[in-house]
């Protein structure tokens, strides 16, 4: 098996997993956390698809006395005498597309985070504390001023 062989795979797997994070990106910048919710699946299955498709090509160079890495292809490319550096340029631009939408994605839900911690602040809510009790049921009864002891 040759490296380039699945590379028009991988390639494709980024292309989709790229559409998954801006679609993604879309639904934290509404602020739909429940959409996002949806999407991890999804995003976890692509992720692995492309982890086992990285691991296949590290294979298959290191049968071929290379390094079973990102490096390895890199020598491999240079004594490469086909079309597989365009094929391979193409990959690691997606690949740096991914990697910047991700970050862009992880900006959006810490974004979305601190709104809803805000949220339950003003609702008198310590998010820290969860908003369940002991007993598991919710604790959003619990008196925000203590009772004071009248004597008389």
């Amino acid at each position: 098996m040759s490296p380039a062989d699945q590379l028009a795979v991988e390639t494709a797997a980024l292309r989709s997993l790229l559409a998954l994070l801006q679609q993604e990106q879309s639904l934290l910048a509404a602020g739909d956390a429940d959409g996002h919710a949806c999407l991890l699946e999804d995003k976890a299955s692509h992720v692995a698809e492309l982890s086992q498709l990285a691991n296949d090509r590290h294979r298959a160079l290191g049968s071929l006395g290379f390094a079973a890495s990102e490096a390895g292809m890199q020598h491999w490319l240079a004594l490469s005498t086909d079309g597989t550096r365009a094929s391979w340029q193409t990959l690691m631009s997606l690949a740096r597309d991914a990697h910047e939408a991700n970050r862009v994605n992880g900006l959006l839900l810490g974004q979305l985070q601190l709104r809803n911690r805000q949220a339950l602040a003003a609702l008198g809510l310590d998010a820290s504390s969860g908003l369940y009790g002991a007993s598991g049921q919710t604790d959003l009864a619990r008196p925000s001023v203590r009772a004071a002891l009248v004597t008389g």
